[in-house]
C-alpha cells in the first residue's frame, strides 16, 4: 500500500492548497501548477523587501503588467505580512496608481524582480 506524502511544513501544505485552487480552476498541466505555486511563493517573498513587476489576468480577462510591492504593508495595516492568510487573492501595492490592489491566484501570469 503506498502512503500519501504529508507536507514537509505549513508552508509546503498552503503551497498545496493553491495548487488545488488553481487546478479547480483552470485546466492546467500539474507541471504547470506546480511551477505558478513556486512563482507565486517567490513572488510574494521578494514583494516584502523589494519592487516587482506582474503580469496577470484581471477576472474580466484584461491583462494586467504592474509595478508591485508589500513594502508600506505593515505600516499601513499595522501588522507583519504573513503569507498564511492568503486564501485565493494576492495583495500588492500598485506603486503607480498609490493604492492596494489584488488579483486571484489562478489569474497569475510571470513576475520580474525591478532592480
Amino acid at each position: 500500500m503506498k502512503k500519501k506524502k504529508k507536507p514537509a511544513s505549513f508552508h509546503e501544505a498552503l503551497k498545496k492548497k493553491w495548487e488545488i485552487r488553481i487546478m479547480l480552476e483552470k485546466d492546467y498541466t500539474e507541471d504547470a501548477v506546480l511551477w505558478m505555486a513556486d512563482r507565486i511563493e517567490s513572488l510574494i517573498d521578494y514583494m516584502q523587501y523589494g519592487y516587482a513587476l506582474i503580469a496577470y489576468y484581471k477576472q474580466d480577462g484584461t491583462f494586467q503588467f504592474v509595478k508591485a510591492t508589500l513594502l508600506p504593508y505593515e505600516g499601513y495595516f499595522h501588522q507583519e505580512y504573513d503569507i498564511q492568510r492568503i486564501e485565493g487573492h494576492i495583495v500588492y501595492w500598485d506603486v503607480e496608481l498609490q493604492a492596494w490592489r489584488s488579483f486571484q491566484l489562478e489569474n497569475f501570469l510571470e513576475w520580474r524582480p525591478i532592480n
